[in-house]
């Protein structure tokens, strides 16, 4: 890709050094990143570094040599291990952070939708968690997002039904920052020094995913995908994500991770970070084989709010079924998309539209524009 972009003429030889460098630190960060994950996982599990057969590690290789002269071979390796399965279109981590996922969501224009604050204001579906207040930047807005002071915030407070959820508005992974604060001294506490947040109601989830973890929400990731053959929203995959041990939800802080197939069932395995497996919830000793209730209704819904983004072709939207029975989405995630979920359980992320978006990459590659392609 590097020469690629080199010779490309159609962009000033200076941009196309400036594409070069900002491609190497992208490719860089990856590379770093990945290795480390790869390192404590291998040290972790042997067994999942363990090379398979010589031909089919070739055609992994030759399947991606556009994108890179050199493919690391862990990300092939490691999902076979876990999984069984061999698939030359597993897409190699470095190469989905560096070139798939910015390509795909080549700009900045919708940033705005990772904040939890607009959620309610721009999709239409009103089943987004109740917003009591937020916090912009220092200032503080009602459900309205109209400007209020602190005295009416405090009045907001004594008024609640607790507990309630306090999270940043955006940028957290792993569950970082969230908490269930129990009263409104406890609520008060929070906020002392803390800017960018949104304080909302507690979802009761429903007994069908109580039953797995009580703690927190049980949620369930879609991904989703907009084509660029026909720009119509595909489901590519989703995954039950639990926690353990009192844990939230988010593998990064713990949870595991279940696939579930194309029916709403679970594959009856779930992982962790670094791919340990359970046939079991280690705390509930729930086995994962069991249909997931209103899988339609979920994917539904799903294909609804995704079609209200624009400018964007790579979706992750998590949802947590309520006590009511409704799908309730949680967060909406544009960028940092996880694609081992279902790699590991042997599913190309990209399933049956990794052709395609090869193609397109390779053709449309956002470091051969000057600008981004939106």
């Amino acid at each position: 890709m590097y020469k690629k972009i080199l010779l490309n003429s159609n962009i000033p030889l200076k941009s196309r050094l400036a594409k070069i460098i900002a491609y190497y630190l992208r490719r860089r960060e990856a590379r770093i990143g990945w290795n480390k994950r790869y390192k404590i996982m291998f040290k972790i599990h042997p067994t999942y570094n363990k090379p398979a057969l010589k031909e089919l590690e070739a055609e992994h290789k030759k399947y991606w040599k556009d994108f890179s002269g050199s493919i690391n071979i862990s990300t092939f390796r490691s999902c076979k291990n876990i999984s069984g399965i061999s698939d030359p279109k597993f897409i190699p981590e470095e190469i989905f952070f560096s070139d798939i996922e910015p390509t795909l969501n080549n700009t900045s224009s919708v940033s705005f939708l990772t904040y939890k604050s607009f959620y309610t204001k721009w999709f239409s579906n009103n089943c987004f968690p109740s917003c009591y207040f937020h916090n912009v930047d220092g200032e503080f807005l009602d459900q309205e997002l109209n400007s209020i002071s602190f005295s009416d915030v405090e009045k907001i407070i004594k008024e609640l039904k607790y507990p309630v959820v306090f999270k940043p508005n955006r940028d957290t992974y792993g569950g970082a920052g969230v908490f269930f604060p129990k009263s409104q001294e406890e609520l008060l506490n929070h906020l002392n020094g803390r800017k960018n947040f949104v304080v909302q109601e507690k979802i009761i989830q429903h007994p069908f995913f109580n039953e797995f973890n009580p703690v927190g929400l049980n949620t369930i990731r879609v991904c989703l995908y907009r084509s660029v053959s026909d720009n119509k929203i595909h489901v590519l995959n989703c995954t039950l994500r639990m926690g353990v041990g009192g844990s939230l939800d988010n593998v990064t802080s713990g949870g595991i991770a279940c696939y579930i197939d194309g029916s709403g069932r679970l594959n009856g395995v779930s992982i962790d970070k670094y791919g340990k497996k359970f046939q079991f919830h280690p705390d509930s000793g729930i086995s994962f084989s069991k249909n997931i209730p209103f899988f339609s209704e979920l994917i539904e819904s799903s294909i609804n709010i995704s079609s209200q983004i624009f400018y964007t072709r790579l979706m992750s939207l998590d949802f947590s079924l309520d006590i009511n029975r409704t799908w309730r989405p949680i967060e909406v995630n544009l960028f940092d998309n996880t694609i081992y979920f279902a790699q590991n359980a042997g599913v190309p992320f990209l399933g049956v539209f990794t052709d395609e978006v090869v193609e397109y990459c390779k053709k449309n590659h956002w470091a051969l524009f000057l600008t981004n392609r939106g």
